[in-house]
């Protein structure tokens, strides 16, 4: 009796066949989440300053895990010992707007010229305008949590949002603000309009929903908005999402922020004390993974023919 033929090994079969899996899966329809549509090159951003008048972003001792980019002609002064693991980039043409200090660690490239940094600064501050008085009224208190389906169904640009506008804030060190979202995958919006000065203490817990899908939204003027919650205590806690300040004075200060911080108006900006700001990683779009199988498919072709 001859014995069964074992199929031989072939690097192209499993070339092609990866390539096809990858084609099927994002040719299947699913239900897709949307983040908060800032832009494109807002999205580039852990950090965005408005710069204006030449005033001054001050970063000390601090970790931010993403880009910089500053407006106008505002200035960066770095007073170390901090890491930046990402660009700086400016607006405005070099004119020494950038000062370190011995222990910095980067950032890992200073860049001027830069015409991204004003396209996103415009998009997010038409953003944070598009959505001024909008949302179901919600106060927020201490330790809550806070239902995504609660939000009132607003649609901008597009995407459709769970909307909140708060009417009074507060918290602190060890209070918890939990966000369910519902499964949809649209973002949600917290609009803080009512014109006092906020602090952002304490720490977000988000289940089913990413930072990049939960916006806090300053609509103000000059107020002080600061996000201060205890960071060196609470090392495994976070404050997570994008905060949109565009024309109020914005400091960070002992926090963590998983997430973006955008805005500072013409006014310095504080990051400072301890900080951490981790940006959200970037992910593939499914056009672009499909784009991939499509082109490991011809080479694992390409090479078949060749063989």
């Amino acid at each position: 009796m001859t014995a069964p033929e074992v199929p031989s090994f072939s690097p192209f079969r499993c070339i092609s066949f990866l390539a096809v899996l990858l084609l099927v899966a994002f040719a299947i329809p699913s239900a897709q989440a949307d983040d908060v549509a800032i832009g494109v090159s807002a999205s580039q951003y852990a950090v965005l300053y408005e710069g204006t008048g030449g005033n001054t972003l001050h970063i000390t001792n601090v970790t931010i895990d993403g880009n910089v980019g500053v407006g106008g002609t505002g200035k960066v002064s770095d007073s170390g010992p901090s890491t930046v693991n990402g660009r700086l980039d400016f607006s405005a043409a070099s004119m020494g707007q950038f000062s370190g200090a011995p222990g910095d660690v980067g950032p890992t490239s200073v860049n001027y010229n830069v015409a991204a940094v004003t396209t996103a600064l415009n998009d997010v501050a038409e953003l944070n305008s598009d959505f001024a008085g909008l949302g179901n009224t919600l106060a927020l208190s201490g330790t809550q949590t806070v239902n995504e389906s609660a939000g009132k169904l607003e649609t901008i640009d597009g995407v459709t949002y769970r909307v909140f506008n708060v009417t009074s804030y507060s918290s602190g060190d060890g209070k918890m603000l939990t966000i369910n979202g519902d499964g949809s995958g649209n973002p949600v919006v917290f609009n803080f309009g009512f014109g006092s000065n906020v602090n952002l203490g304490g720490d977000v817990t988000l289940n089913g929903l990413s930072s990049d899908q939960v916006l806090f939204n300053f609509t103000t003027s000059g107020k002080n908005i600061s996000l201060n919650n205890n960071a060196s205590s609470f090392k495994t806690l976070a404050f997570q999402g994008i905060i949109l300040a565009p024309n109020d004075v914005i400091s960070v200060t002992n926090a963590n922020l998983d997430g973006r911080v955008f805005g500072g108006d013409s006014n310095d900006m504080q990051i400072v004390s301890g900080d951490t700001i981790k940006a959200p990683a970037a992910t593939p779009e499914p056009a672009s993974l499909t784009l991939l199988g499509a082109g490991i498919l011809a080479v694992g072709t390409f090479l078949r023919r060749r063989k």
